[in-house]
């Protein structure tokens, strides 16, 4: 039969710093710059006219968008054809590899359009590079 060495088990000890949660930034929401963003021509098929703010789909949480600055412009549903904003949203233009490269490279160049085109919104602070 084996035997225990006396002291060679410890009884568990209570836990006395728990690892502190990561505070989560607050996501800028802002209505001028959706709109700015809306207003210029789809990112992946250019057409004009038909545009919405689309949110980056990486970077967001559960049931929360993204940050607004997050955003391009792809073109809505219109009467008798899907837009690519649907299918971009349903991974249906792009795999999530390719949509992880795409999305900043839109969001940034989205952003760079706006500020040069000199209507970037008043308040509304331009994100670091």
């Amino acid at each position: 039969m084996p035997t225990v060495t006396p002291g060679a088990f410890r009884a568990p000890q209570p836990v006395v710093d728990a690892p502190a949660s990561a505070p989560k930034d607050t996501p800028i929401r802002s209505q001028a710059y959706l709109r700015l963003v809306a207003q210029l021509p789809c990112k992946h098929c250019g057409i004009c006219g038909h545009s919405q703010a689309a949110h980056a789909n990486t970077g967001k949480g559960m049931g929360t968008k993204a940050c607004d600055l997050q955003t391009f412009p792809l073109c809505a549903d219109r009467p008798g054809q899907r837009g690519c904003h649907s299918f971009f949203d349903q991974g249906a233009l792009f795999g999530k590899e390719a949509r992880r490269l795409i999305e900043p490279a839109w969001v940034a160049d989205t952003q760079r359009r706006i500020r040069a085109m000199g209507v970037w919104p008043p308040g509304l602070r331009y994100p670091d590079p």
